[in-house]
């Protein structure tokens, strides 16, 4: 709940009647919770001076690490109603509980006062329930790209040997949606990709190779990014130039070409093709769950590959369900792949993986259900114990 307290009135005199004019409206925020240097806190609202909604509307003064000042000048005949946030949606306020509260709200009045308010938590702050991810993994938020309107999450699987092994270096899997990847409580319907599950069962048993997993956040750009004929490029400079050089840095990767690969379903399949095609400098395997190689007139994927004048040296597993009407269109453009890329020198089970699932649905039940699959033909061991 705001605090308002006057300090004086917003009114001309003119003939002996009061005028009312702008309000002079100052914001004193503060923050349960002291902010580093680098946060910025702002009211966005209903107002012109506030963004009109945008999120970062209206950027207020650091007074303090928990106090934050500004002021705007609005109309006293109309109600001003505003939130507060660190700049995106993303970040805005919540109550104690998690719960993002109802807008802020002043009634319409001619006089000036200050707007003394507390924010107990922020949504990308608060602490929910723990993570349920088999393994050792670490969560790192509020990743930032200059290519990219919002910043990320992003969430980096490490194999069983990574703490106990220092002089060793992994082989590193880049997975697209990765809210869907490890976690059902952050996945949709409540169900994960599994794949901490499978690399934990699979490593233990000899089967695989042990790698690290690196799951990327989507957001609300992910139709854009996830296409490279709009956002995709941009994307594609974050993952490239900004998020896999932060991992080799920060983590014991193996960083060349022949140890990287990149995954992910549906669109974020369509563009892990599309990456792994394009950068066989960068990555030299795929995993494409339900890609969209021609959807609805638009073959850009198939597209790519009739054109090409070199065919990269790459690995290849691609899947497609038939349980729903969006999987059996996608299948169709699948098949059309699998034949120009065994027409370009790819063959079955040796660089490429093409499989069916007659009762996958278009979700992660179905993607979860191949994960095994995927993570053997990218990375499985035939014979003896795996290795780094």
């Amino acid at each position: 709940m705001i605090n308002w307290r006057l300090f004086g009135m917003a009114s001309m005199v003119a003939g002996g009647r009061a005028r009312p004019k702008s309000r002079f409206v100052k914001f004193e925020i503060s923050t349960t919770t002291p902010l580093p240097v680098g946060e910025q806190v702002f009211v966005c609202g209903s107002h012109e001076e506030l963004g009109l909604w945008k999120p970062d509307g209206l950027p207020l003064t650091r007074v303090s690490d928990d106090l934050w000042a500004g002021s705007a000048l609005c109309a006293p005949s109309e109600p001003l109603e505003f939130k507060i946030t660190r700049g995106s949606w993303e970040t805005e306020e919540t109550e104690a509980d998690g719960v993002v509260p109802a807008n802020q709200r002043l009634e319409p009045g001619a006089a000036d006062g200050v707007v003394l308010h507390t924010v107990a938590r922020w949504k990308d702050r608060f602490a929910g329930p723990a993570p349920k991810i088999a393994g050792d993994f670490r969560i790192h938020e509020g990743m930032h790209s200059a290519h990219l309107r919002f910043d990320r999450t992003v969430i980096v699987w490490l194999p069983p040997s990574y703490a106990t092994h220092p002089e060793r270096r992994y082989p590193v899997c880049y997975l697209q949606d990765g809210q869907q990847v490890f976690d059902p409580q952050t996945s949709t319907w409540g169900q994960d990709w599994e794949v901490d599950e499978w690399c934990t069962l699979l490593m233990a048993a000899g089967e695989m190779r042990e790698i690290i997993a690196v799951g990327i956040y989507s957001t609300e750009d992910r139709d854009l990014e996830y296409n490279p004929s709009l956002a995709g490029k941009s994307y594609a400079r974050f993952l490239v130039e900004e998020l896999k050089p932060w991992v080799d840095r920060e983590y014991r990767t193996d960083p060349g070409a022949a140890s990287t690969s990149i995954a992910g379903a549906s669109l974020g399949g369509t563009l892990a093709f599309w990456l792994a095609w394009t950068r066989p400098d960068v990555f030299s395997a795929a995993a494409c769950l339900s890609p969209a190689f021609c959807l609805r007139g638009d073959c850009g994927g198939l597209d790519l590959v009739r054109t090409a004048t070199a065919t990269p040296d790459l690995r290849l597993f691609l899947y497609c369900g038939q349980g729903d009407p969006t999987e059996r269109e996608l299948a169709e453009g699948l098949a059309e792949m699998a034949i120009l890329l065994k027409q370009r020198g790819f063959e079955p089970g040796r660089n490429l993986a093409v499989v069916e699932d007659r009762e996958g649905r278009h979700q992660e039940a179905a993607w979860a259900r191949h994960t095994g699959e995927w993570l053997r033909f990218l990375y499985g061991i035939k014979d003896g114990p795996a290795g780094g």
